[in-house]
């Protein structure tokens, strides 16, 4: 593969959440997405992951009913502290196929003694994120869709997903990630310039954000509405 065929495969990933429920994913298609995810980088080569495949559509949906019903709270809170609320829907459940990664926290063993004491929890979210981001990368090879759903580890969900699923202890869930056709195209979001970003030799103070800067970007971001235009009104105060 060269540069270039990278470059476009990775502009065309997509966090999709409107799945073609009529179209099937092979599972050849599946394995070939796995095959690819267990090569990923690790501490130790630890190799922390594991996954499962949801094909059932009783058992998809009642996934998506314990994603629906946390969201609750979530909802709650952002609308107590930031006076509005945007959350993403269930779209998922019509995907074909979840897939839910889950790290296996005992090869933190394999880790160098000190690397263990200092940053063995690092390593092992590291590694169970690589295989996460090639499982992304190898659907978009495929001309498959897919989408981050992280509040699978959320403590209500994850509860819920391991006696759903029949996790044992002391596996974690990391991740779900399903897997189908998108319903239609999805626009590409904003990146910032790579000239924003990088810095030669040492950091370049004239590229540092200030607070003014970061909070109107993370208003852009995350919507935030009343709670971003109080903190902005601060901040001209001041």
């Amino acid at each position: 593969m060269k540069i270039d065929d990278l470059r476009v495969l990775v502009e065309q990933r997509r966090s999709i959440r409107g799945y073609d429920p009529g179209r099937e994913v092979p599972d050849g298609a599946i394995k070939a997405i796995l095959d690819c995810a267990r090569w990923a980088p690790s501490g130790g080569n630890g190799q922390p992951w594991e996954f499962i495949v949801v094909r059932d559509k009783e058992t998809r949906h009642k996934i998506a009913d314990y994603y629906m019903k946390q969201m609750e709270q979530k909802r709650e809170m952002d609308l107590a502290v930031r006076g509005t609320a945007k959350m993403t829907g269930d779209g998922f459940r019509n995907a074909p196929v979840h897939i839910i990664i889950l790290g296996d926290p005992r090869v933190k063993e394999a880790y160098p003694i000190r690397t263990k004491l200092e940053k063995a929890e690092s390593h092992f979210i590291t590694g169970l994120a690589n295989a996460t981001l090639l499982i992304h990368l190898a659907a978009t090879a495929l001309g498959l869709a897919s989408q981050y759903v992280s509040d699978a580890n959320s403590p209500y969900m994850e509860t819920m997903l391991k006696v759903l699923l029949g996790i044992p202890e002391p596996l974690r869930i990391y991740h779900l990630v399903p897997i189908g056709y998108a319903k239609g195209p999805v626009a590409a979001p904003p990146r910032r310039n790579l000239e924003e970003i990088v810095h030669y030799e040492k950091y370049e103070m004239q590229k540092f954000r200030g607070d003014r800067s970061m909070t109107d970007f993370v208003k852009t971001r995350t919507l935030q509405g009343a709670y971003g235009r109080r903190r902005l009104n601060d901040e001209v105060k001041e």
